[in-house]
């Protein structure tokens, strides 16, 4: 057995500096597709992916998340920081969430989806991100989006 003089910090070290992407795809068209149904939600109404990113970038810097942290989230605090979101859609009409940020909260990214759905399908108007992240209240956001379309990309640890 070798001895290691490196000891790699816990998770709720204060030392430990994480940041962490996650990516949200939908599938956005008039049929599913099989071979993407495991890893994107199928959403059949046109979504407007530019309005989509506008309204997601009201998420960027440190903000309390209340309103986008499932009632299960067990937190002493709900301030989190978002460095960035950005929403594309590609060749294959897959809508990609992509969010960065300093840590999350229970089901955050997959209520942003939610929310951000609500807004490119036209159910919610231009400001709504805005209004549901002011509000401070779970209920001023959209629904939390199913978990198939939701991937960990990458954490990166630093000091």
């Amino acid at each position: 057995l070798h001895s290691h003089t490196h000891s790699f910090p816990t998770r709720r070290s204060s030392d430990l500096k994480t940041n962490k992407v996650y990516e949200y795809r939908i599938l956005n068209r008039s049929f599913p597709d099989p071979l993407l149904s495991r890893y994107t939600y199928f959403f059949h109404r046109k979504l407007d992916e530019g309005l989509m990113d506008e309204e997601a970038q009201a998420l960027v810097g440190e903000h309390d998340f209340t309103s986008f942290a499932s009632i299960k989230s067990q937190t002493n605090t709900f301030v989190r920081t978002i460095h960035s979101i950005s929403v594309k859609r590609d060749e294959r009409d897959v809508i990609t969430i992509r969010v960065e940020g300093n840590g999350f909260l229970y089901n955050q990214v997959r209520i942003i989806a939610g929310s951000l759905i609500l807004v490119g399908s036209g159910q919610r108007e231009r400001g709504f991100i805005k209004e549901a992240l002011e509000k401070k209240d779970r209920e001023a956001a959209g629904p939390t989006a199913p978990p198939e379309g939701l991937t960990l990309i990458r954490i990166d640890y630093g000091r």
